[in-house]
């Protein structure tokens, strides 16, 4: 339960634990405390908790009265595992850099240490509402406004949350009635202290008629084109809700309330009816809705309308775990006044780890920010060592991605993640949900960093002569422009000198697919070593002269955090994962091409020593870990305890 004391070593501004030499294996690593390999493989350039255990991200909001950003996330400090769900909480002016919030000012302990940042917890207030004792258990996911219940911007700022008060809960259980109901909580002092709405829960019980597979997750908004769809008198907020039909199929119930009273939620009916573990088009290119929707956002971004969920239950070979999706589709209204949303194109938000991905308007700007959960995919190896689980993916920025002449065949039919508009020269315009780093946060990151470009103008780049970076720092960004390729063609990344471990990410054009080759990630064979696979089909553009079609350039963004890696294709993929390399000298890149195969590069940029976002913590602010009693867990049916 002590945590050992690290010697730290400097590598451009960020610091490593070497306590236990260059190399670790699964021995030396079972003999070590709590805490010892906290700031081994941790992310320091992303947002994450303190210490303990973190899960999706809630609540994104900017406030125009503080000019603040608020982040909060699923929070279980001194623990490494779920439980207990509270909200964390920390603030950014400017997306780039976050300090907790310190919650209990005045106590002497600093705003990252123990439970400090939790911002909203569990009680045992009991309502004069079903359930009595409604958040007694857990806080689960939900959004926020810079807004008073009565939709003024007055400085308050209002979460809308699901409150739990029986666990456990799966979409493949039986659904416990009571389990979880919607509430709401608010700050007027800029979010340093939170109350509970007096009257909580405000909604109860999920649509009376469904025998559901989970009600939660509250994603609200204003939307004055919702409005002129239904004829409102009046502004109103509108939320959905991940939910599903047991045996039926995933849904996105969709209420609305008056902008001025957020306490009066009338249901309009699901937004959409999916069929149980169906899919909008081909399986491996538009994923499974599932069983069960999660975190659901309806949005729209300019005259387009869009859906995220995440889908439960959809397991398929090659995607073994729940899956991040999103969908555009036209939006009408039914005989009985419901919203009809019918789905016209949609994929994977991301093809990896990244789940429980939510998004917000950012005012500030005028964009849509994304963000999303990347767990820990250790194989439940070392994680008491580790002394934390869990982190957030950089800031994404949503839009409508359009490229225009594009040449494709008539005969396809299925849907799939874009939608074809003809243009007058018997082109194509290709429209899909565009995703990227937020570029002013990418520029902020780069400020500490060392910049190293390679270009290849006149002449084809020989990657045989290309000498890249071996031994780069703990966080960096790798940039590679492929002209033109004949197979399979990447990037290696976390390898060392000897090449015992090394991680390939790569575009394979036999099967359109972006591999995030973790075979050889680490010698530490108790971690998970799976391989991650997403499907990215390059445009065909037409030529200028009538000619060829010409296969666009493929650019690969990947972003190398601690464990934390992101990759960004043509700013319409997205694949997160995580890599744990044994050895500390495991952090060369190189280019990557399978044998015979013939490429043609146009330029590559690294960018080495990734700003340290937390300037406000230590860079080890591990906290104890304990362990929970049998009284405090329904003696260990509702949570693990640890």
């Amino acid at each position: 339960m002590i945590a050992r004391k690290a010697t730290l070593g400097a590598v451009l501004g960020v610091t490593v634990s070497t306590v236990w030499g260059q190399a670790l294996t699964v021995d030396m690593i079972e003999q070590m405390g709590n805490n010892s390999l906290f700031t081994r493989w941790r992310p320091f350039s992303h947002f994450l908790a303190p210490s303990g255990w973190m899960n999706d991200p809630c609540g994104p909001l900017y406030d125009p009265v503080q000019g603040l950003y608020h982040l909060h996330y699923q929070f279980h400090p001194n623990h490494v595992n779920w439980g207990n769900i509270s909200w964390g909480h920390a603030t950014s002016p400017d997306l780039v850099t976050w300090a907790d919030v310190d919650h209990s000012p005045g106590n002497g302990l600093a705003a990252w240490q123990d439970q400090q940042a939790e911002s909203i917890g569990t009680t045992n207030l009991s309502s004069k509402h079903n359930p009595p004792l409604y958040n007694h258990l857990s806080i689960f996911s939900g959004s926020a406004q810079p807004v008073n219940i009565s939709g003024h911007a007055d400085g308050t700022l209002l979460a809308f949350y699901t409150s739990v008060s029986e666990l456990p809960t799966a979409w493949n259980d039986p659904y416990l009635p009571g389990t979880e109901s919607q509430s709401l909580a608010y700050s007027t002092d800029g979010g340093v202290t939170w109350q509970q709405y007096a009257n909580n829960p405000i909604l109860s019980d999920p649509p009376g008629n469904w025998n559901v597979t989970g009600w939660r997750d509250p994603f609200f908004l204003p939307w004055p084109q919702m409005d002129s769809l239904l004829n409102q008198s009046e502004p109103h907020y509108y939320t959905v809700f991940g939910s599903g039909i047991k045996d039926v199929g995933p849904r996105m119930p969709l209420y609305s309330a008056p902008a001025s009273n957020l306490t009066d939620w009338t249901f309009l009916g699901a937004l959409w009816e999916p069929v149980a573990n169906s899919s909008l088009g081909t399986l491996i290119e538009t994923g499974s809705y599932g069983f069960n929707f999660e975190l659901s956002n309806f949005f729209s971004i300019d005259d387009h309308y869009f859906v995220s969920m995440g889908a439960e239950g959809g397991n398929v070979t090659f995607h073994q775990q729940k899956w991040s999706l999103w969908n555009e589709g036209t939006v009408s209204t039914r005989a009985n006044g419901s919203i009809d949303f019918n789905p016209i194109s949609g994929g994977a938000s991301d093809w990896g780890i990244l789940y429980a991905i939510t998004s917000f308007n950012d005012t500030k700007n005028n964009r849509r920010i994304q963000y999303g959960w990347a767990w820990e995919d250790m194989n439940s190896f070392a994680i008491t060592q580790q002394g934390f689980q869990g982190a957030l993916s950089l800031p994404r920025e949503l839009f409508v991605k359009e490229t225009p002449h594009v040449v494709r065949s008539t005969t396809e039919k299925s849907l799939g993640n874009s939608q074809y508009i003809k243009s007058t020269d018997g082109s194509w315009t290709a429209s899909t949900l565009g995703v990227r780093p937020a570029h002013d946060v990418v520029e902020g990151l780069r400020k500490a960093s060392h910049l190293s470009r390679y270009q290849c103008k006149e002449m084809m780049c020989d990657a045989g002569q290309i000498v890249l970076p071996t031994n780069l720092s703990h966080s960096y960004e790798f940039t590679v422009n492929i002209k033109r390729t004949t197979g399979i063609t990447g990037v290696t990344i976390a390898a060392s000198p000897g090449r015992e471990e090394y991680t390939n990410i790569y575009f394979d054009p036999s099967n359109n697919s972006i591999v995030f080759d973790r075979t050889h990630s680490s010698l530490i064979d108790m971690f998970l070593n799976t391989s991650y696979v997403g499907y990215f089909e390059p445009y065909q553009i037409a030529a200028k002269d009538g000619g060829k079609p010409v296969t666009e350039p493929i650019k690969m963004d990947i972003f190398v955090d601690g464990s934390l890696v992101e990759v960004f294709v043509n700013d319409r993929f997205a694949l997160t994962s995580r890599i744990y390399p044994s050895r500390e000298d495991s952090n060369g890149i190189a280019l990557f091409t399978a044998s015979g195969v013939d490429v043609e590069y146009l330029d590559m940029e690294v960018w080495d020593g990734l700003l340290n976002v937390w300037p406000n913590r230590p860079l080890n602010s591990s906290s104890l870990l304990v362990f929970d009693t049998p009284a405090k867990t329904g003696n260990y049916t509702w949570w693990a305890g640890d």
